[in-house]
């Protein structure tokens, strides 16, 4: 009963050994799929700031391989890229829910890194809105995340860092040379080519920075990197407008128009560079030109539903208007321009309220999560704790029935050794009794080997000295007899080797050395022939012998 009780216990304890075994292979084996998938996202990461449309197809492509738990495991991944694709679209409000989402899936996955890179578009997305200080909060967090763990996206944060520290006028080198250092530690040529250009973006001031910047515009086209290059463009014909070199503004500016309308490249990005242009030839006062490059920037603005965007140029037609005296039209401009700025002001308000409630969604869940995991190491200290106890107690019982067995065989291989030599007496017995019982002729024949040994009462003519010879007297006779080659010492020896003695025992009754012995049964192998062990063959024959005379 009490060993049934053991092995149940046992079983139960391996069971739960398996399960959590079988639970951590599981989950090993699902760490590696997602492992798999995060590098595909990764990649699809990288392409939607470089090569967007490459993004989209491979983002519609993963999506339709996955089946519908897949399209649930990975949803943070997927709204993440779709944030990333509808933001490289300027479509702020899109990507605001997109990454929303996702920072609350991450968030609860604890995975830094990709919360990392979730931070960083929402920091994006509060500098494009013009929410400054906002966006710092989360370039700070982003690099708080990604440290040690995703060095590229520490650098662009730094660089997004210091275009916002030197929007507020704030002390922005030092960000600005550690994230273009980290950038340039980058495999990718297209992070190198980024940092080159936030490094001539932050000196345009410098003389050579316009020329510079034109070299890495030239490498953006040999890479088809036409949206990239025509912001370089933006940017050189910008500093150059700062100097009020207009002729050379005009330039760049026709550049990376050109490059626009021929490469459909980005469809904020036309209106917006018509936009500038109008504005050039506004401060030319060039006004009617300017009117026409004002009306292509509203057209296109009106048709990709931008009207936030329109407020800029309402408020340059309105200043041309008013240069030209036609009043009445400029108050329609004014008008349009006060009613964009209360919406786009209203809007901006909205999207800072969403940004903030999402870092407030974000630390809230932070610290239920850090409940949880107090909670979650508590109940696993508890189970090992049970596991402990339970092989503590398993060892013990272990021990004990081993300990319990170890003394059962131990009493049983006495017993055995005392029944061994109670058939020995018993044997001694049994040939008493023959001897007895049978003529003294046939006592005379077995007892005559020899010297005279033996008379008809089995006493030594000599009388033995010896202790053993009386004791086992007879079992020598019956020995004696069935193997009369044998010497009166061998006999002995043979008769003590059947008895078990050890070596001890028989060097002490012969008063001999153990080689001695030794030599003494290899006489014995060889006189009676035997390849065999001598003392099973020795004990097997002194029982046949004894069975033999008890019938």
């Amino acid at each position: 009963m009490f060993i049934s009780v053991i092995r149940s216990r046992c079983l139960l304890f391996l069971l739960i050994i398996g399960f959590l075994f079988i639970n951590r292979l599981t989950a090993y084996s699902q760490q590696q799929n997602e492992e798999s998938i995060q590098k595909i996202f990764t990649e699809i990461d990288f392409n939607t700031i470089y090569y967007p449309a490459t993004a989209r197809e491979q983002l519609d492509s993963i999506i339709k391989t996955f089946t519908r738990d897949e399209l649930l495991l990975y949803k943070g991944y997927t709204e993440y890229i779709e944030a990333q694709l509808f933001y490289v679209q300027m479509e702020i409000d899109s990507s605001l829910h997109y990454v929303e989402d996702a920072i609350t899936y991450f968030t609860a996955k604890e995975d830094m890194v990709w919360l990392s890179r979730s931070q960083f578009l929402l920091g994006k997305i509060a500098e494009t809105t013009g929410l400054y200080e906002q966006a710092k909060i989360n370039y700070y967090e982003s690099i708080k995340l990604s440290e040690g763990v995703d060095e590229t996206r520490v650098g662009a944060a730094y660089i997004a860092l210091a275009r916002c520290k030197m929007t507020l006028s704030e002390d922005y080198k030092e960000d600005m040379e550690r994230g273009v250092s980290i950038l340039r530690r980058s495999r990718k040529k297209e992070e190198h080519l980024y940092a080159d250009f936030m490094e001539q973006y932050f000196r345009l001031v410098e003389p050579d920075a316009p020329n510079k910047l034109n070299s890495i515009a030239n490498k953006y086209i040999e890479k088809q990197l036409y949206d990239w290059a025509v912001s370089v463009y933006k940017i050189v014909a910008s500093s150059y407008h700062a100097q009020q070199q207009y002729d050379s503004a005009h330039y760049y500016c026709d550049k990376a128009i050109d490059i626009s309308e021929t490469y459909h490249v980005g469809k904020l990005i036309l209106p917006a560079l018509y936009q500038f242009k109008g504005m050039l030839y506004y401060k030319q006062e060039k006004y009617n030109i300017a009117e026409v490059y004002f009306g292509k920037s509203l057209d296109l603005y009106a048709q990709y539903n931008q009207p936030n965007r329109m407020l800029y140029t309402y408020n340059y037609l309105y200043k041309i208007d008013e240069a030209q005296n036609n009043f009445k039209k400029a108050f329609k401009n004014l008008h349009k321009y006060i009613d964009l700025v209360e919406k786009t002001s209203s809007s901006e308000k909205v999207r800072l309220a969403k940004v903030l409630e999402i870092n407030n969604k974000v630390e809230m869940m932070k610290g239920q999560l850090a409940q949880l995991k107090v909670e979650k190491k508590a109940s696993e200290f508890m189970l090992y704790l049970v596991l402990l106890i339970t092989t503590v107690v398993l060892l013990g019982v272990g021990i004990y029935v081993y300990l319990y067995q170890k003394s059962k065989k131990a009493k049983i291989e006495e017993l055995n050794k005392e029944f061994h030599n109670l058939l020995i007496g018993i044997g001694e017995k049994q040939l008493l009794e023959h001897r007895l019982n049978a003529p003294s002729q046939n006592k005379i024949k077995v007892n005559s080997f020899g010297t005279k040994m033996f008379n008809t009462n089995g006493l030594g003519e000599d009388e033995l000295s010896d202790n053993f010879d009386s004791c086992y007297m007879e079992t020598i006779g019956l020995l004696t007899g069935a193997f009369p080659e044998l010497t009166r010492t061998e006999v002995r020896y043979a008769v003590m080797i059947c008895l078990k003695l050890p070596m001890e025992i028989i060097s002490k009754v012969q008063n001999v050395q153990p080689a001695s012995i030794r030599k003494a049964k290899q006489r014995i192998r060889t006189k009676l022939n035997i390849d065999d062990n001598l003392d099973v063959f020795l004990q097997k024959h002194l029982e046949n012998l004894i069975s033999n005379l008890a019938h």
